[in-house]
């Protein structure tokens, strides 16, 4: 056999693991996350304008992400993107190939490596921008309009799936053309025909999939700005991190001493380098803000398609395969650290993390390892398409282990009937797997709603005429913060317009169900003093009786703080709350919460302080609150914060 039908044997090779590895779809589930995913899936039901009915990081398209699909979406539109993806996939081996000549069998078994789902699929956003710089560099190489028209695909694509990483998939697109046409490796008329196909796609998406263009761009700007402040937690052991951030650290000196060494061109290579980084810090930033054993896994397997660009564009360069398999160990290493860590350092369950959940369980079960060739019936192109042939959408609502823990009483769902309905603060899947009729909050979970702006938007939708009728709520504490600080505006709202209808009692959990007043009313902020503050000071409060007291801090970073935040985390400032009885509390934070303002007057921590906060009840009262931070560098120590009162 020659080695070009070698070569194309492992195509076919490559796309039957693609299908193997690859899920098709999911169904719903319960939990923080996966109910964003179910709110996103209801917002495409119920046809909301994305920007401004439904405001977050994903756009209409996420469900290619996300793979919980739209009642009126086929599965064969992920088969559609399962394909286009697997193209490209093969178009860079193809070149790798070229590049490795007789040695294309290395190139072979590192694509297997880092191009399979089990490998590089970790996020689809970044695998979408990974391959439309991999265009740009082809144009680069080639001078390919097609490689232009195909980077303009894979742009759009992203702008409808995660908004905040499209508009740096834009900017660098355009920025490159103008390079591109400045630097004649392209004529004007390409470039005119790029801008052209980016204006004429973005637009069209827009009026199909519903969004409102100026109001989705301005939103997720202050989505970007606020969510390092309030998503920033580092789950992981600090012995873990130290070693985690040991290792990425070797593998990013590896690939600067290989570039050192072809330093004679690096001119040459100079937009290679500056796209590589950026890719580099991007995934960095994501996997470092709430720094999690999977979120640094997916930074890890980054890296090593990151070395694959320098290996196939540099020009000149020497040593581009060693670099790229020094890369691949190291960052076998580092995952395989990461597993360990996960299975809490057992071998047994660290060996298990190999094979599909539904094994596994098969296998602690029944207490039988043989179960584990099981595997090859979960992993194989004809489950991948026998998937898709038994698709329906309704499977979502017919999952009884749920269904046991989510199905709300009979007499709850005849109260809310057809009327409209939203929960606070996150777990829309009670919503969605009781298939009511969904009216959230612009920014759908409370902990999203982390400035001034985003609380501010949730607090006019249920100040307004489009407030929903009932709301399911209850409070729940996030990442060391204060349950009724994040969203404080929602949460008054429901107090001064919405009566309390009724109390449900979850498996899980308390919910209580409000109802819509007749007659709703936007608060009357009365300022009572504005004065200046230093951090460490204890603030007094005034009684109010029966006021609310808020504060409003404008805390700022400092220039220290401000470097922390843009590379790694922003550090954490933290207040302590000292009651009446003089027992105390302590929670984080964030600065632009902080400044949207927070309650001052009263303890609402738990189940039952929020149901006396919103019915009258008494709550302990709050005698002062002193803002601090370990992190004293990284604040400026002045600040100015004012009082105001509200019935």
């Amino acid at each position: 056999m020659s080695s070009q039908a070698k070569q194309n044997l492992f195509y076919l090779i490559f796309g039957l693991l693609f299908f193997s590895t690859t899920e098709p779809f999911g169904y719903a589930s319960i939990d923080i996350d996966p109910s964003w995913t179910e709110s996103l899936v209801m917002a495409v039901n119920q046809n909301f304008t994305f920007g401004t009915d439904f405001i977050f990081n994903y756009g209409p398209l996420g469900f290619l992400n996300t793979a919980l699909l739209p009642e009126k979406i086929s599965p064969w539109v992920l088969f559609l993107f399962h394909s286009f993806l697997l193209l490209n996939y093969l178009m860079i081996i193809k070149l790798s190939f070229l590049k490795m000549g007789d040695k294309w069998w290395q190139a072979a078994i590192v694509a297997v490596l880092i191009l399979l789902p089990w490998g590089f699929f970790a996020d689809v956003t970044f695998t979408l921008f990974y391959l439309m710089l991999f265009w740009l560099l082809y144009v680069q190489q080639t001078k390919s309009t097609l490689g232009l028209i195909l980077a303009v695909v894979l742009a759009v694509l992203i702008f409808y799936i995660k908004v905040n990483l499209s508009l740096i998939a834009y900017t660098v697109l355009l920025l490159s053309v103008l390079y591109f046409f400045l630097a004649k490796i392209i004529s004007w008329k390409a470039a005119l025909l790029t801008l052209v196909s980016l204006i004429l796609f973005t637009a069209s998406f827009s009026l199909l999939l519903n969004v409102s263009i100026p109001d989705y761009l301005a939103a997720s700007l202050k989505i970007i700005d606020a969510y390092q402040d309030g998503q920033a937690v580092n789950i992981l052991k600090i012995k873990e991190l130290g070693l985690l951030l040991i290792l990425e650290f070797i593998i990013l000196g590896v690939v600067l001493l290989y570039i050192f060494k072809n330093l004679a061109y690096f001119v040459d290579n100079l937009y290679l380098y500056i796209i590589s980084a950026l890719a580099w810090f991007l995934c960095f930033k994501q996997a470092h803000t709430a720094t999690g054993h999977y979120n640094v896994f997916g930074f890890f397997l980054f890296l090593p398609v990151l070395a694959v660009l320098i290996f196939l564009f540099a020009k000149h360069f020497k040593g581009g395969a060693r670099m790229v398999f020094t890369v691949l160990i190291l960052q076998i290493i580092s995952t395989q650290f990461i597993r360990l860590a996960i299975a809490n350092y057992d071998l047994k369950e660290y060996a298990l993390f190999y094979f599909p959940i539904k094994v596994v369980n098969e296998v602690k079960s029944s207490k039988n390892a043989l179960n584990l060739i099981n595997t090859v019936k979960y992993k194989s192109p004809y489950n991948y398409f026998s998937k898709f042939y038994h698709y329906d959408y309704q499977k979502n609502f017919q999952q009884e282990e749920i269904n046991n823990i989510r199905l709300l009483p009979q007499a709850i769902i005849n109260k809310i009937g057809d009327r409209s309905v939203d929960i606070m603060p996150w777990e829309i899947s009670y919503i969605f797997f009781n298939q009511l009729n969904y009216n959230p909050r612009p920014i759908i979970q409370t902990y999203q709603a982390n400035s001034e702006w985003l609380a501010h938007k949730n607090e006019e939708k249920y100040n307004g005429a489009s407030a929903p009728d009932f709301v399911l709520a209850n409070i729940h504490d996030y990442r060391e913060q204060n349950p009724l600080w994040m969203d404080k505006g929602a949460y008054l709202a429901l107090k001064r317009n919405y009566s309390l209808l009724d109390t449900i009692n979850m498996p899980h959990e308390k919910l209580f169900l409000f109802e819509k007043n007749t007659n709703i009313s936007t608060p009357d902020y009365q300022e009572v003093t504005k004065q200046e503050g230093q951090l460490g000071e204890e603030i007094n409060l005034p009684e109010t009786s029966n006021k609310l007291l808020y504060l409003n801090a404008d805390i700022h970073y400092s220039f220290f703080g401000k470097i922390a935040r843009l590379f790694f985390q922003p550090p954490y400032l933290r207040c302590k709350v000292i009651y009446q009885d003089n027992t105390e509390d302590y929670f984080r934070i964030p600065p632009p919460i902080l400044k949207g303002g927070i309650l001052a007057s009263e303890k609402v921590i738990s189940e039952s302080d929020f149901l006396r906060f919103a019915t009258e009840g008494e709550n302990k009262k709050i005698k002062s609150l002193t803002f601090w931070s370990k992190y004293t560098w990284g604040f400026k120590s002045d600040f100015d914060y004012s009082l105001k009162k509200t019935k």
